[in-house]
């Protein structure tokens, strides 16, 4: 049996475009998935944003820091005694020889008592009169390969130089910052998911409340022949608009942010902190959050009403 609307119009066969048998597109709560798929979006592109400027700094110390050695010369000797600055100049010169003399060194550099002036300020405050401080040495070194057998075999031909000689391969610092970091990557991850579901939620709430509003109009398309895959398309479709119109402005306002962040942080100046940038693959991932959200939304309406369809007498 088939069934005919006014004006020769068959159920279920549109000649206009996005047209409804139920009228959902005059539903007043629109507006607010709208807004709501907006708000999770945007918050989407934040989160995946936080967590790559996370991977990029991890990158980055990560490189900055392998098989790199720092050899400090204490201003203060084994036996306690302040040592001169002309002291601290002869070991580091006598040290740095003998680094140059192994094979597994790449370059040793005596770093100057400007540049160490420089690494201190941040603590000690910008200021010339260094001349009552007593500055330690310190030699930045770049070994081909890592390993503890060679850096036991180091640290004991050093101490033969100078017994108080430290050499920090910052690897304690180093893990407790990527410990840290993957926390927070984790913590992103996790509050991207949480957004995932909360919008999983939102649209099958809303979805929900529509098909109560619309109830008469689902029986009376039931009594006219029509199928439960075809009125949960009509669903589907209207959720589905929403959900691109709401992704798309989420997306559009996270990236304006992210430009304006951009803009403003530039280049720090800071050995710690890299650039932020996104590179090819990170603008990629944001610009399929839409099509994700349009996939949520779409998935989580269909089977939505078709569950509430199947609880109908």
């Amino acid at each position: 049996m088939s069934f005919f609307l006014p004006g020769d119009k068959k159920l279920g066969v549109s000649t206009k475009r996005r047209r409804y048998d139920l009228p959902l597109n005059k539903d007043a709560g629109n507006g607010f998935l709208i807004l709501l798929v907006a708000l999770m979006t945007f918050l989407g592109v934040m989160a995946l944003a936080g967590s790559f400027a996370l991977g990029a700094m991890t990158s980055h110390w990560s490189s900055g820091l392998e098989n790199k050695i720092t050899i400090e010369i204490k201003a203060e000797s084994k036996n306690g005694n302040i040592r001169t600055q002309k002291d601290i100049e002869v070991l580091a010169s006598q040290i740095e020889v003998f680094l140059k003399k192994q094979n597994f060194v790449h370059t040793a550099d005596v770093l100057g008592r400007a540049e160490i002036k420089e690494l201190i300020s941040p603590w000690l405050g910008d200021t010339d009169d260094f001349s009552d401080i007593p500055l330690p040495g310190l030699i930045s070194v770049e070994v081909l390969s890592m390993n503890e057998d060679m850096l036991k075999n180091l640290i004991n031909d050093l101490q033969k130089i100078d017994p108080a000689v430290v050499v920090d391969t910052h690897e304690s610092w180093l893990n407790d910052i990527l410990k840290l970091t993957g926390s927070l990557q984790l913590a992103t991850f996790l509050m991207t998911l949480m957004i995932g579901l909360t919008t999983i939620a939102a649209i099958a709430g809303a979805v929900k409340s529509r098909i109560a509003i619309h109830k008469k109009d689902v029986e009376l398309l039931h009594l006219m022949g029509a199928s439960d895959i075809y009125i949960s398309r009509q669903f589907q479709r209207h959720t589905l608009i929403l959900a691109f119109q709401g992704s798309l402005a989420g997306t559009i306002a996270g990236a304006l942010v992210l430009l304006i962040i951009g803009f403003f942080a530039g280049n720090t100046g800071e050995a710690m902190l890299p650039e932020f940038q996104l590179n090819m693959f990170h603008i990629f991932t944001l610009i399929t959050l839409p099509v994700a959200a349009c996939i949520i939304a779409a998935i989580t309406a269909k089977i939505t009403v078709l569950r509430e369809l199947a609880l109908m007498p």
